[in-house]
């Protein structure tokens, strides 16, 4: 073993056991073939057999306990009612990683589920590094491990590109497809029903590889350990890694299937994917995506100081360049006017005063006009506001002479001129296999169809300008004080949500509590009118439904008849309700907008952001994250949702204080952490929002604990 990093034993092992070796046993066949193939010494695999003197024309053992000598990694390949005893052998042996193929397990039923929980038990005790079960295993390529339960391409290369799936099927497509294009792997693995080890031991493993530039994932189930896999996250993204995410077990059915495939919890599709983007993953739709983004980002470096430059793109006709225009924008990649220098040599070389430039249309020049061809596209590849280029000229099926000088031509442009070239095609028309070896040995990407590839695009530039702007940093705590202290059970009493949210520096809008009709007038005397009265009680948290709420209240007579006609209604209608007092609070004017904290099963906390009033029911739309955050973050958030044009101002309002707003879903994010065992759900709604400059303020806040 060649490392010191915790995984080594399982993928560095220079000495493996394969238990259950048998030429009548397909999982110890491909394995063994999968290791001949990388070229691993099979001096040092030990098949284990107690009915065969040989395996594979190598000696076997009787048993694990009788190999003299250490073993690094135990591949188990025995049937499932086996694996425990061979497990609890295993760890005798001082054997330090281990992977097992077989399924039946947590999947299974109740007596998969109770052999699961004693095959984890004997696994930790003898700290057994374990991959599995139910899984086809793992591939390692520059130590020459392919524990594969099934036969791998023979030509899968090294490269940039780590995999941690918990679907081996799907994995398993993505390499043979990777392997098609000419893309190379590190360590891949498929983890099945991760019994000890999971995905944010793999993740940890791949963050420090320096081998590895992009990691790809597929998860149904949702991360075992999301404090972990956080962390293992942000040292991924920190050492400059792109982490792809394909997460599948959104809907309901799915989310059964998923149980029914790994015995594992899926989760909430929302909270995820806010948990996934604000540790600096990138979220892909399905396979083909996760496919062509792998390659794109796999080929191309990021950059995040060339953020700010644009995409320009190349193309053979007219119609292509306004499709390329439509998709472009729709995908929100940006395709800048050239300049006037690179726009005068376009329009001469094509003779067009009209031509746009980017995308170019060369028609046939290449072939008419040889020498204003080569000038247009090197004057394309100069262009100082285009970082990126797609290219989509022909591809024939054979590599011709002339067809290999052109793409030799692009390769040297894109050289010296430091720009990235992807090779597209207008639809889902793959090339002939020799032009993927041919590109990739020029060092031009190929990304596949116009959507797709312009999809991935967008996706790249995006992660590059976060990175600029340091949105993966970590985030830094608010100005106020974690608290300390039990928020107890139940809806807490609006002083006791009073005094929890402003330690936290939340503003609440002015209030104070009555508790006669005189003390109401004074309050509404000193805060002003119009004022709000409202009910103050833990029994009473919907105020409205019990005639416990007066809005525009505007005078002294009115106060007094608002307070007791508020105590009259509760009594009548709920007469056993603990009353605090009425609540008298200046009545104030904004953007309305709703703050709350509610619970994941597995990420615990979340806390989400939307606009109040009439947008709740026309929109139904709210932005989530995952506390802790920045007031950056919950910015950006709050100008993800559909209708946040209402911040800016519409007809003639004046534009919202959203850096206040910000700044309280920051601060409540805190609260939201600290508290995170304590608060079942936190509601600040409304929100008010007044002119810019002028701050945000809670009307009504609600805290149940837990």
């Amino acid at each position: 073993m060649s490392s010191n990093q915790p995984l080594a034993a399982l993928f560095e092992a220079d000495r493996l056991a394969i238990i259950g070796a048998s030429e009548r046993n397909h999982y110890a066949v491909n394995v063994f073939k999968n290791l001949q193939n990388f070229g691993f010494d099979t001096a040092n695999i030990v098949p284990i057999n107690p009915g065969r003197p040989e395996v594979f024309g190598l000696k076997a053992y009787p048993s694990i306990a009788d190999v003299p000598g250490e073993i690094a990694l135990a591949v188990i390949a025995v049937n499932t009612q086996t694996v425990l005893s061979v497990v609890e052998e295993v760890g005798k042996k001082g054997v330090k990683a281990g992977v097992i193929f077989a399924d039946g397990f947590a999947e299974g039923g109740d007596a998969g589920k109770k052999l699961q929980q004693q095959v984890t038990a004997a696994a930790k005790a003898a700290n057994l590094k374990l991959l599995g079960p139910n899984c086809m295993g793992f591939v390692a390529l520059r130590s020459k491990l392919g524990i594969w339960g099934g036969e791998l391409p023979k030509n899968i290369r090294a490269g940039n590109i780590g995999c941690i799936f918990q679907s081996s099927g799907m994995m398993n497509l993505l390499m043979n497809f990777g392997v098609k294009r000419g893309l190379g792997f590190h360590v891949c693995a498929s983890g099945g029903n991760e019994i000890v080890l999971n995905s944010a031991d793999y993740l940890a493993y791949q963050a420090e590889c320096p081998e590895i530039d992009v990691i790809a994932t597929y998860f149904e189930a949702a991360p075992k350990e999301p404090e972990r896999f956080a962390v293992a996250l942000d040292r991924a993204i920190g050492n400059g890694k792109s982490v792809l995410i394909l997460r599948a077990g959104r809907t309901e059915r799915a989310k059964r299937n998923v149980i029914a495939h790994t015995g594992q919890l899926a989760g909430s599709a929302a909270a995820w994917d806010a948990f996934f983007e604000q540790h600096g993953a990138v979220i892909v739709n399905d396979l083909d995506d996760l496919i062509d983004t792998t390659a794109l980002f796999a080929g191309a470096k990021l950059r995040p100081d060339k953020h700010d430059r644009g995409v320009g793109l190349v193309t053979i006709f007219g119609g292509d360049c306004t499709l390329l225009c439509d998709i472009a924008e729709q995908e929100g990649v940006t395709v800048p006017e050239l300049s006037a220098e690179t726009q005068k040599v376009m329009v001469e070389a094509l003779d067009k005063p009209t031509l746009l430039g980017n995308p170019l249309d060369v028609e046939d020049l290449q072939r008419m006009k040889p020498e204003a061809f080569d000038r247009c596209l090197q004057k394309f590849f100069e262009e100082p506001k285009i970082d990126m280029l797609g290219v989509r000229l022909n591809l024939p099926e054979a590599v011709t002479l002339p067809s290999e000088k052109l793409y030799q031509q692009i390769s040297d442009l894109s050289k010296a001129n430091d720009k990235r070239v992807f090779i597209l095609t207008r639809a889902t028309e793959p090339p002939a296999q020799v032009w993927y070896d041919k590109l990739n040995s020029l060092g031009l990407t190929f990304t596949g169809d116009y959507r797709k590839s312009i999809r991935a695009i967008s996706r790249l530039r995006k992660n590059e300008r976060d990175r600029a702007i340091g949105r993966f940093l970590p985030v830094t705590r608010s100005e106020a004080a974690p608290v300390k202290r039990q928020v107890g059970k139940g809806i807490l009493s609006h002083q006791a949500t009073d005094d929890l949210v402003q330690v936290y520096g939340i503003s609440m809008a002015p209030a104070l509590i009555a508790r006669s009709a005189s003390e109401a007038v004074a309050a509404a005397e000193k805060l002003g009118y119009p004022c709000v009265l409202k009910v103050a009680s833990v029994d009473i948290p919907h105020k409205t439904e019990f005639g416990a709420l007066r809005i525009g209240v505007a005078d002294r007579e009115t106060v007094q008849m608002a307070y007791e006609d508020i105590l009259a209604s509760v009594r009548a209608k709920k007469p056993n309700a603990n009353i605090e007092g009425v609540l008298v609070q200046q009545q104030i004017k904004g953007v309305e907008c709703l703050l709350g904290i509610s619970r994941d099963e597995q990420l615990g906390p979340t806390l989400v952001m939307g606009l109040g009033g009439v947008f709740v029911e026309i929109l139904a739309e709210v932005a989530i994250r995952i506390p802790p955050f920045s007031t950056a973050e919950a910015r950006r958030a709050l100008e993800s949702l559909k209708g946040a044009k209402v911040f800016t101002g519409v007809r003639g309002a004046p534009p919202a204080d959203i850096d206040a707003l910000a700044d309280m879903a920051a601060r409540l994010s805190w609260l939201a952490f600290d508290l995170r065992d304590d608060i079942a759900e936190l509601d600040l709604n409304p929100v008010v929002v007044l002119p810019q400059g002028q701050g945000a303020f809670a009307v009504d806040a609600l805290v149940v604990g837990r």
